[in-house]
C-alpha cells in the first residue's frame, strides 16, 4: 500500500491533464473502501446499510495527454481539416460517491491550446503554417459516471461529461518566422461534450476495460484578431463524432487505483489518472 501511494502521489505532483478521457466504466464501483471510513461494497438494499456505506469521496490529479483533438473548419463552403490541435489542461478532480454505483465529479484547473495547419484553411496563402497558441487559463468540467449491470468480475458503466474553458490568444505564427503577439483582451472559447459506454473485467488488482463515446468539440474566437497578418480566424468543430479506448486500473486495497487509457478515433490521446477514496 505504501509503495502505491508512493506512486499515486509522484503521478499527482507531476501530471496534467487533457480535454476528456472516457475513463473505466465500472469506476464509481472499483474503491468501496477508504482511508478513514471503513465502506460496504455491497448490496444498496442491505438493511445494515448505514451514511457513511451510502456517500463516499474520491480526490485526485489526472494526466490527459491529446496529441491531435480532429477538428476541422465550421463553414459550408470550407470543410478544411485542422493538422494538429493540442489541448493542455492541469487540473485538480474530485468525485462524490453514492452506494459504490454512481459517481458525479468535477475537474478545476487551467488549460492551454496549440493549433497548428496549412495556413489556406484560415484564408491565407497555401503552404504556409499557421500556428495558434494560447495562454493558460482557467477551465473547469463536470460529469457523471454509473455502474448499471454486474456479473462477477464483470461490469458495463455509462458515462456523459460537459468540459469549457476560455483562454486568451497569446501568439499567432504564420510562415516560419512571422510572429504576433496579440493583446491579452482576445478570447478564444474550447467547449466539449460526450457521453460513452464501457466494460471492464476485473482480474485481482487489474481491471482492463474497452469503451465507445459520442462526442462534439467547438473552437471559437471572440473577435477579429487585431494583427497584420492575412488570415481569418474562422470557428472550428469536430471532425469525427465518434471515439473508443482501451485502458487498464489497477487497483489496491479498494481505497486508491491508477488508471492508464489510449483514445482514438475523433482524438488521439493518452490518459493516466491516479484517486484515492476517503
Amino acid at each position: 500500500m505504501k509503495k502505491l501511494c508512493t506512486t499515486l502521489l509522484t503521478v499527482l505532483a507531476c501530471s496534467s491533464a487533457y480535454a476528456l478521457p472516457i475513463g473505466n466504466p465500472s469506476d464509481a464501483s472499483l474503491l468501496c473502501d477508504g482511508l478513514f471510513f471503513e465502506g460496504h461494497c455491497g448490496d444498496p438494499c442491505d438493511p445494515c446499510l448505514t451514511c457513511f456505506d451510502a456517500l463516499s469521496f474520491r480526490v485526485g490529479f489526472y494526466g490527459d495527454y491529446v496529441f491531435n483533438r480532429h477538428l476541422e473548419i465550421d463553414r459550408n463552403e470550407d470543410s478544411s481539416d485542422i493538422d494538429h490541435t493540442r489541448i493542455v489542461t492541469n487540473a485538480g478532480f474530485i468525485a462524490a460517491n453514492f452506494y459504490d454505483r454512481l459517481d458525479f465529479f468535477a475537474a478545476l484547473g487551467t488549460t492551454r491550446l496549440n493549433l497548428e495547419t496549412n495556413a489556406k484553411a484560415f484564408g491565407g496563402l497555401a503552404g504556409s503554417r499557421f500556428a495558434l497558441e494560447t495562454e493558460s487559463d482557467f477551465s473547469w468540467s463536470l460529469g457523471a459516471r454509473g455502474t448499471i449491470w454486474e456479473c462477477g468480475c464483470t461490469s458495463l458503466g455509462i458515462e456523459g461529461q460537459y468540459f469549457s474553458t476560455r483562454p486568451h490568444v497569446h501568439t499567432v505564427t504564420l510562415g516560419a518566422t512571422e510572429s504576433v503577439y496579440p493583446d491579452s483582451i482576445i478570447l478564444t472559447k474550447y467547449r466539449e461534450w460526450q457521453i460513452g459506454v464501457g466494460i471492464s473485467h476485473r482480474i485481482n488488482i487489474f481491471v482492463p476495460y474497452m469503451g465507445v463515446k459520442f462526442s462534439r468539440a467547438k473552437f471559437t474566437c471572440d473577435e477579429a484578431l487585431p494583427v497584420p497578418l492575412p488570415v481569418t480566424l474562422f470557428n472550428t468543430e469536430s471532425k469525427k463524432d465518434w471515439g473508443y479506448a482501451i485502458g487498464v486500473s489497477l487497483v489496491d486495497c479498494e481505497k486508491a487505483s491508477l488508471t492508464v487509457e489510449g483514445r482514438f478515433g475523433d482524438e488521439r490521446a493518452l490518459h493516466v489518472n491516479g484517486q484515492i477514496r476517503f
